[in-house]
């Protein structure tokens, strides 16, 4: 009986787990063939070196101090980046969401607020950016131009440590620069295990609960 029960809790535990594993996960089915980097930085509008200050709506919006726009017009020193197609809906397939810290961002559109989303090469800084860095970038208020940026090998410039952003209130941002998947983090693997943990508790509480059995 006991195993009827535990098994039972398990099933509808798992069930519980597949639907948060769906909701949580972006379907990378929906996104059409990812271009390389030289590829996107020529096709794209506006690409910009930002760092992540604070997260709402689910880490999916992100308020981002431009540190260096790589390429397209001047940006305010602050702007605000949507990792979603749809801000009124709990998620979708496409979602990306953020965390602390230097991303390079190539956002949909040209102007803040921008949209983003998983499909997109915006990732967290990191040596493979080089191939597309600017040999010299400007600051937000100095750019003027929206020229396309090319370079050269010998004009590969450096990318910016990650490790030495601020965060909110001043606090510094560290951890080693990604490659991140959009919207994939360890939450969802989190939440699962809690569910099944907490399944197995309910089957013992109840077990220890059942009637004595009838002579």
């Amino acid at each position: 009986m006991f195993v009827r029960l535990v098994s039972r809790v398990v099933v509808s535990a798992l069930l519980v787990v597949g639907a948060v594993t769906l909701v949580s996960q972006p379907a990378l089915a929906s996104c059409a063939e990812i271009p390389d980097l030289e590829t996107a930085f020529a096709d794209a509008e506006v690409v910009f070196i930002g760092v992540v200050t604070e997260l709402s709506n689910g880490n999916r919006t992100a308020e981002m101090q431009v540190e260096e726009v790589w390429k397209g017009p001047a940006l305010p020193e602050t702007v605000t980046v949507n990792g979603t197609p749809d801000l009124s809906s709990g998620a979708t397939s496409v979602d990306r969401t953020y965390e602390l810290g230097t991303y390079i961002v190539f956002p949909v559109n040209s102007t803040s607020p921008f949209e983003d989303n998983a499909c997109t090469l915006t990732q967290r800084t990191s040596a493979a950016l080089d191939v597309i860095a600017p040999n010299s970038v400007e600051t937000p208020e100095a750019v003027t131009t929206g020229d396309v940026v090319t370079t050269t090998s010998a004009d590969v410039g450096a990318i910016q440590d990650p490790g030495t952003a601020e965060g909110p209130e001043g606090q510094p941002v560290t951890g080693e620069p990604v490659l991140v998947s959009g919207g994939t983090n360890l939450t969802p693997i989190v939440v699962s295990a809690l569910i099944i943990i907490a399944a197995l508790g309910i089957a013992i509480v109840l077990w220890r609960r059942r009637p004595a059995d009838r002579t």
